[in-house]
Order: C-alpha cells, then sequence, then structure tokens
C-alpha cells in the first residue's frame, strides 16, 4: 500500500502525534556493525498488550514493521527498519512535529539521506493550529486519559457529603524532556489554551499536566475528537466520557447513580470489552 505523503495527509499528523507521545526515532552510531551488517534508523512505537489489534492494524496499514513483546511486562512495541518504507513514514511525518522529539527526526534524515543518497529537507516545528489536525488525536492515543470522577454520596464509598460527577481529559508529560533537555512547557501550554484549562505542575517530579474539567468547556474536547477520532481503545474510554458528561451538574436518583457507577468502572485499566468498528475510520 503506498502512504499518500501530500501536506493535507491527516495520516501524517496523526501518525507523528502517536510517534511523539508513546514512540521513538533511533538512529545508529554507525552505518555497519563489525560482521558488515548494514543498521538502518528504527522507528518504534510502544504500546499495551491490550492494544494489539490496533497495532496489527497499523502494521497492516503500512505493510511493513515488526512487533514484538517485551519480557516480563504488558508492554509490546511495533518496530519499522525497513529502507523504502522508513523513507515514505519519515516523508509523512516530516514538517508535523511539535515536541523535542524533532531532534531525533532530524538526526534520522541526516543519515538516510547521507546514507542512501536522499534529499529529505529537515522541516521544523509544526506551527498550525492544534485543532486544524489530527495530531492531537495521536498524541491522545498514546499518552491521553479520559476519567470520571465520582465525589460524595455518588462515590463508592460510603460519603454523606453532596455527590458530584466530574469529566476529566488529561494529558501529562514531563517538564524537561530528559533525552533532548528540551522544555516540553511550549506544546503542553498550547494544548492547555486549546481547551481553555490550565497546567497543573508537579514537583520535584519534573511533571505537568492539563487537566480539561469545567463543565461548560468539554464541548471543545468534543468538537475536536468528532473531527478527528481517537483509533486505540481510548477511543472507547472517550464514548464512556461522553455519557458521563450527561450526568454533570444533576442531582441524580439511585439509579443514575449506579449508572454513572457502572461507566466509571468499565474505564481504563478496569475495561474488559472491546470494540474495533472504529478502526473504519482510520486516517487515509
Amino acid at each position: 500500500m503506498k502512504i499518500e505523503s501530500t501536506i493535507n495527509s491527516q495520516l501524517g499528523y496523526y501518525l507523528a502525534g502517536l510517534i511523539e507521545g508513546d514512540g521513538n526515532i533511533w538512529t545508529p552510531k554507525t552505518f555497519k556493525s563489525p560482521n558488515g551488517r548494514t543498521y538502518n534508523p528504527q522507528i518504534t512505537i510502544a504500546f499495551h498488550t491490550k492494544e494489539m489489534f490496533y497495532i496489527e492494524y497499523l502494521k497492516q496499514h503500512f505493510n511493513t514493521g515488526c512487533i514484538y513483546s517485551e519480557k516480563n511486562s504488558n508492554g509490546s512495541v511495533y518496530r519499522v527498519i525497513e529502507t523504502s518504507k522508513l523513507i515514505e513514514i519519515i516523508n509523512l511525518i516530516n514538517g508535523k512535529f511539535r515536541t523535542p522529539k524533532i531532534k531525533y527526526l532530524h538526526r534520522a534524515i541526516d543519515q538516510i539521506n547521507l546514507k542512501h543518497g536522499t534529499n529529505i529537507e529537515k522541516l521544523s516545528l509544526d506551527k498550525s493550529k492544534l485543532n486544524s489536525n489530527a495530531w492531537l488525536a495521536g498524541f491522545t492515543d498514546a499518552d491521553g486519559n479520559f476519567h470520571i470522577s465520582l465525589e460524595g454520596v455518588y462515590g463508592l464509598n460510603g460519603s454523606l457529603a453532596k455527590g458530584r460527577v466530574k469529566c476529566m481529559f488529561t494529558i501529562a508529560q514531563r517538564v524537561i524532556d530528559k533525552p533532548t533537555g528540551l522544555s516540553c512547557v511550549p506544546f503542553m501550554t498550547e494544548m492547555a489554551d486549546t481547551f481553555q484549562c490550565k497546567i497543573n505542575y508537579y514537583k520535584p517530579e519534573n511533571k505537568m499536566a492539563f487537566v480539561s474539567t469545567a463543565n461548560n468547556k468539554h464541548y471543545l474536547t468534543r468538537s475536536y475528537f468528532v473531527k478527528y477520532p481517537l483509533m486505540s481503545s481510548k477511543h472507547l474510554d472517550y464514548l464512556c466520557f461522553l455519557k458521563g458528561l450527561d450526568y454533570l451538574g444533576k442531582r441524580l436518583t439511585d439509579k443514575e447513580i449506579m449508572d454513572i457507577q457502572a461507566i466509571k468502572n468499565s474505564m481504563n485499566n478496569k475495561r474488559t470489552y472491546y470494540n474495533w468498528d472504529h478502526l473504519i475510520n482510520f486516517y487515509r
């Protein structure tokens, strides 16, 4: 399958976000091993084994790469090393990066140009509006989370306090990216501004997170992901998040309390049901 490389390809934006979130671009220090084996840069994407169907779909979509499981963990890795596919994918994501990982993209481009005689231009960070393309969908599939919090009598702790339902869309990152030593604050600030929320800083952990919780701002989250849908199992958590919005600001009946508790307990690490029908809308 030929990968589109036009500037308007949403697949390129989505994949760039996915790689910047849970991926890595590794460039070898030498072209060849002592026994003459040729080294290539590698693009890898780490994922939880619950996402195996999704990653296998990604592998089939690009018609390249291999998947291997990490020992003694629930993690797996999808790796692309084939020269022609590396060049296609790099052309696809080039100019669509927003984070310090652009350093590794440029390093891989330098080596591919030198090794294979190509002339790929090292494009700079993307400065387009965050809500204008699918980059954030890919980044959210990697590092985003959707939560429902039940407080007071709506929770499971027997509290007599007034009940409250909170729906949250969050993304957490390090303040300083350790491998590059560069700040993650600029692109995180852009995310927070896009969803009209604030960034919370956690010291001394070198972490920060933007948390979208305001009831009257959730339309921003919904409008974005309607246009640029998620593709991992987080799409299912997002659908639960949408159901949770129906309970905001209401005085709940006993049945509604049980219903929202059931929704909350079917999300994230508690999820046992998976449906991948949404992959029919995968980016092209």
